[in-house]
């Protein structure tokens, strides 16, 4: 998450928790401080903000906070503050080794590559797909009839190279979906990249290099998709 994303992200947080304490002044939450309603908050985000970086220490250390604040209204009192914090501990350590220690451990969700970094270059058809959720995908695009790609991101980062990928047909379309994701297309200088994304708190950045090519003949290559939470960049090589 870039800095002016980031800013919106917790910008808007703080105007939640605004709202949350106005509407608690006039009875809304019974039973809620202040400092409970601010609390809360800043825990969700962070929580949000882990979960996007994978970081299970900044997921379930929070959680367990919130836990430990709630505990009478959870009617958990017996199993707070030590045991729920040791579980986060425990917990966190655990899937941080599994996860972060030993790269082979993979999760497969819906058929896609989960919880990992992943690099592919082979040879493709005039379809390229590259899908990843809670991990990182490096694709490298090698194609002599390049048609279509399918680029999908979820929690996640995605770096897809096509400076080796031909358009004899002279058009070619890539739909794209991030959710709190990152994903930057590297596309070569000829190319023509027309965007009709549609981003919801998202960004689509086309400006990091200047396409220089005026050929009215070069391929035209058209954005399509959503970005939600999320950012993608178009750069020339």
């Amino acid at each position: 998450m870039n800095m002016k994303k980031r800013n919106l992200f917790w910008g808007l947080l703080l105007i939640a928790t605004a709202v949350l304490i106005i509407l608690n002044q006039f009875g809304f939450f019974t039973g809620l401080s202040i400092f409970e309603i601010v609390l809360t908050v800043i825990m969700v985000g962070i929580i949000i903000v882990s979960i996007r970086s994978i970081n299970f220490w900044g997921i379930l250390f929070p959680l367990a906070i919130i836990l430990i604040t709630f505990d009478k209204e959870l009617d958990i009192t017996e199993f707070t503050p030590w045991p729920v914090l040791l579980t986060a501990f425990l917990i966190s350590l655990g899937l941080s080794m599994i996860f972060n220690r030993y790269g082979s451990f993979v999760f497969h969700i819906n058929g896609k590559n989960s919880f990992r970094s992943n690099v592919v270059n082979e040879q493709d058809g005039n379809e390229v797909n590259c899908s990843t959720s809670f991990g990182e995908c490096i694709k490298y695009v090698n194609t002599e009839d390049f048609v279509r790609a399918n680029i999908k991101c979820s929690f996640g980062d995605v770096k897809v190279y096509f400076d080796n990928a031909k358009i004899p047909s002279g058009k070619a379309d890539i739909y794209i979906d991030v959710s709190f994701g990152d994903v930057d297309l590297y596309v070569p200088r000829t190319w023509n990249v027309v965007n009709e994304a549609h981003a919801f708190f998202g960004d689509m950045d086309i400006s990091r290099n200047i396409n220089i090519n005026s050929d009215p003949d070069a391929p035209v290559v058209t954005i399509h998709g959503n970005i939600n939470f999320g950012d993608t960049s178009i750069i020339y090589v």
